[in-house]
């Protein structure tokens, strides 16, 4: 029978329990004061490959940034930007921006260390009247690189973390083939359930989303034929009912994140 805790034992843990408590209010300050998104930030995408999608108004994260932080170049700033171009195969050229978001603690005024963005878009695309060429894209690859650094302060948590789609979820032409095709049927003696199978799936998009999220679109493809179809046969992973197959990919995609972050 466990010794019965003491009046001061009692006492520490209920200390340690509210600094606990206080440590995370402190830590999530920031987070809870941006992390729902506003219905007038908010357009759905009506029409095009992004049909659907959510479109967060960028003035939103600038006007937000301002309140809490102070005006721009006091109060918060980016830093060291660099913008690429590359040549698509398919005679496209992508223009990428990669920055760094620095923001001022208004209680301490220390300035933080660099919050990384990367974002991008199309400055050449091929349309149907010809190539056309964008002036707006490199302001179009920083807003886009903006939000990104602006993600890792809890910015639009209710979009991103829930099941609202935006430019970052899955490809609309899967979303649309696990839609639909059947449901796999389990192997012969498979004894995991259904809450499983989309757990384990759940990690694997977010595993997706984490290791190709700098990769341009023709690079996408290719990680998904390399790495997803050399574990599960196909792209769409979201049907498999092979628990084996998915945590071997789910593994794979584990060491590439470790990797990543090293």
């Amino acid at each position: 029978m466990p010794a019965k805790k003491s009046t001061v034992d009692e006492v520490k843990e209920e200390v340690a329990k509210d600094l606990s408590q206080e440590q995370l209010h402190k830590n999530m300050r920031f987070y809870g004061q941006v992390q729902n998104t506003p219905q007038e930030a908010r357009k759905e995408i009506g029409a095009g490959r992004l049909k659907g999608y959510t479109d967060i108004n960028p003035m939103w994260r600038i006007k937000r940034l301002t309140e809490l932080f102070g005006p721009c170049g006091f109060g918060w700033w980016t830093q060291n930007e660099k913008f690429t171009f590359e040549e698509c195969k398919t005679g496209e050229t992508a223009v990428f921006c990669e920055l760094e978001l620095v923001v001022v603690d208004p209680e301490t005024d220390i300035a933080s260390h660099p919050i990384k963005g990367f974002g991008g878009n199309k400055f050449v695309a091929n349309e149907k009247n010809g190539p056309y060429c964008n002036d707006e894209a490199m302001k179009m690859a920083y807003t886009d690189a903006l939000s990104i650094a602006c993600k890792s302060l809890g910015f639009s948590h209710d979009i991103y973390y829930s099941k609202d789609r935006t430019k970052y979820s899955m490809p609309e032409d899967e979303v649309n083939e696990s839609k639909a095709a059947p449901a796999a049927s389990a192997p012969a003696g498979d004894s995991h359930t259904a809450e499983e199978y989309q757990a384990i799936t759940k990690r694997i998009q977010n595993g997706i989303t984490l290791v190709t999220k700098t990769m341009d679109k023709e690079a996408k493809d290719k990680f998904m034929q390399d790495v997803v179809v050399k574990h599960i046969g196909a792209v769409n992973y979201m049907t498999c009912k092979d628990m084996n197959k998915l945590n071997a990919l789910l593994n794979e995609l584990l060491a590439m994140a470790s990797k990543k972050a090293a």
